[in-house]
């Protein structure tokens, strides 16, 4: 069987393409709204020689934040196209490749994309008046309510950093990595969304995705950051310094061609997770800290104007 293209003969499955399509159009369709409001905003702002002396757009403006959900779009279409998937099955190395797509390059994209006003925005109209009238009601209010304070718990910074730990350690372990190998659904709706899920929480942390804001400050997400760095070099030394092979659909390769055996390829993994699977948390520290660094230093620029007055 070809790996261009899946048991169907698509190279990408049509669920997740059509899926793409719809939170495409949806998001572009909220996002001109917001980019046009932005642009006037900053036509009337250009007035003033301070901000007009800043000049362009920064890094968390409408039009680069549709370029992060390219990304994150672009990420998603790869992470799921046939050569992937179907090397994922035959070797660790590969599909270590493609969970780390999905938990430190995809879902902080799609948190700097800042999703959930422009998918709110892009809905028809007829939507949003629908979802406006069935939250009045009693009942639809009760559970808003007790969805508000589960969400507001599970944006601590401690549980989001606990919950990253435990998605991702829980299915590296031998008997579920091995179940969500040999059965598709669970792979793809269990093992795949839950990675989505808790990294979305975590970069939550990290990333201001407005209306979500980080509950921490510059010191609290760069420790947060630590804490998921500490825990993948453990589970990438644990894996890479194993004795055997740990996952059982790889154990194929001790026969393999050229002498490349399961636990070669399963440290071959290791090391990747370890290398390019922090590299993202890195270039996050320096972000943190540059930006921590400037506050610290237009404080002290306030700071000095004020007693000149």
């Amino acid at each position: 069987m070809s790996i261009w293209t899946d048991a169907n003969g698509w190279p990408i499955p049509p669920t997740v393409l059509l899926g793409c399509l719809v939170a495409e159009i949806l998001y572009f369709r909220g996002w001109r709204v917001l980019v046009q409001a932005e642009q006037r905003k900053t036509a009337r702002d250009t007035t003033s020689p301070e901000l007009a002396a800043s000049g362009g757009y920064q890094w968390d403006s409408w039009l680069w934040r549709g370029a992060y959900f390219l990304g994150a779009v672009f990420i998603i279409l790869l992470g799921d196209s046939a050569p992937i998937d179907t090397l994922s099955g035959r070797f660790f190395w590969v599909h270590m490749i493609q969970h780390l797509l999905l938990l430190v390059v995809m879902a902080p994209l799609l948190v700097a994309a800042a999703p959930l006003q422009p998918l709110w925005l892009g809905l028809p109209g007829w939507a949003r008046r629908l979802v406006k009238v069935s939250a009045k009601l009693k009942a639809k209010r009760v559970l808003y309510r007790v969805g508000h304070r589960v969400g507001h718990w599970l944006r601590q910074p401690a549980i989001s950093c606990g919950l990253l730990i435990i998605g991702t350690w829980v299915w590296h372990w031998p008997a579920l990595y091995d179940l969500a190998l040999t059965n598709e659904a669970i792979h793809d709706w269990c093992e795949h969304l839950t990675f989505l899920a808790v990294s979305v929480l975590f970069w939550t942390q990290v990333i201001p995705s407005p209306p979500l804001r980080p509950r921490a400050g510059y010191l609290g997400r760069i420790v947060c950051i630590g804490i998921a760095i500490v825990q993948n070099v453990v589970l990438a030394v644990l894996l890479a310094f194993a004795q055997t092979p740990l996952y059982a659909p790889y154990v194929h390769l001790a026969q393999g061609a050229g002498g490349f055996s399961a636990l070669q390829d399963q440290q071959l993994g290791a090391g990747i997770m370890w290398t390019f699977g922090d590299l993202p948390f890195m270039i996050a520290i320096g972000i943190l800290v540059q930006q921590w660094l400037a506050s610290q230093s237009d404080d002290t620029g306030i700071a000095i104007k004020s007693q000149e007055r």
